[in-house]
């Protein structure tokens, strides 16, 4: 049984030369994972433009022993009315001086508790020292000044700089791969695609034969029998397209509620609730809602062009 759009009836008999069924599953399956491919590269580019953003501008400093006294600078200014700073004090002091818009936040000894029960249980059940952290976190566009680490330790000895731009370039890297694997993939099922479509072309040709032979040699033109054996591929192309992207619709849609809870933009947050379904199309990157859209437009050219060509070459052979 012919598809609804399988065409109009012509003299080349084209839905006994293409059959509709098999080019139009085959089509179908091609779109559908081109469609995954495209939503995976979008989700891991996203991710990571998020993390490493992130993780950029964010600088995590520990000091030891911060209640202590700090070590009184030689050549600094003593007064006898100002109170003796602590270690951490003067980290946070100093901090200060970084470009304006920088956000430090000492965390309390509740949020070190919280931080680390997993590992020593509750806090006040231990013995072991804690030092203090602060969290810097950059206005975007800065960069963390080079002498940062070393001025500190010199300053305040024993503080400990972590630098969370190397997690940032390692997560470039990894939203590198990815994306050379999705056009990797996206290549190879174009390829697919193509050969697949040759090869439903070649058998169609064979298949009529006789009948483009005798309506060339009354001198029907190659546009017009190229154009027909196109037309029809590239319709059942665009309707194989369009069923394999609306099924990946389903897959989609988890893929991006499982992946919403990582892309919270706030590191302070500790519970992400999962988006209401009806609000990802909103949260649907525009450039992936475009490349979706555009999917089975792209799989009816290329149906119509690799027939165009197969059948133009074929023809030139004929006598």
């Amino acid at each position: 049984m012919a598809l609804p759009f399988s065409g109009r009836k012509d003299g080349l008999s084209l839905s006994e030369a293409l059959p509709d069924r098999s080019l139009f599953i085959l089509v179908a399956m091609m779109s559908f994972l081109a469609a995954l491919t495209l939503t995976g590269a979008t989700g891991a580019r996203t991710l990571s433009a998020r993390w490493a953003g992130g993780a950029a501008q964010l600088l995590t400093i520990q000091v030891s022993d911060p209640d202590q006294p700090a070590p009184q600078q030689v050549g600094a200014p003593t007064t006898t009315q100002q109170a003796p700073q602590t270690r951490a004090q003067a980290v946070l002091a100093y901090l200060a001086n970084l470009p304006e818009g920088t956000h430090t936040h000492q965390m309390s000894k509740e949020e070190l508790a919280h931080l680390l029960t997993p590992w020593l249980g509750e806090s006040n059940k231990t013995a072991l020292p804690l030092p203090a952290v602060i969290e810097v976190r950059l206005p975007e566009g800065a960069e963390v000044p080079p002498t940062l680490e070393q001025t500190l330790n010199t300053r305040i000895p024993g503080t400990v700089v972590e630098h969370n731009a190397e997690w940032s370039s390692r997560l470039r890297a990894l939203a590198a791969s990815l994306l050379a694997c999705a056009a990797l993939a996206l290549a190879t099922v174009g390829g697919i695609a193509t050969m697949i479509t040759a090869l439903a072309t070649r058998t169609g040709l064979a298949t009529r034969r006789d009948i483009i032979e005798i309506l060339h040699g009354l001198g029907a033109s190659d546009s017009y029998i190229a154009g027909r054996f196109a037309g029809r591929t590239g319709i059942l192309a665009l309707g194989g397209g369009l069923v394999g992207t609306i099924l990946a619709i389903a897959p989609l849609v988890l893929l991006f509620r499982m992946a919403t809870p990582f892309a919270v933009s706030s590191l302070q947050s500790t519970v992400a609730t999962m988006p209401d379904w009806r609000t990802l199309p909103s949260m649907l990157p525009t450039d992936l809602l475009i490349s979706l859209i555009a999917l089975p437009f792209a799989a009816a050219f290329i149906g119509w062009a690799t027939t165009q060509t197969m059948v133009r070459l074929w023809l030139r052979r004929l006598p």
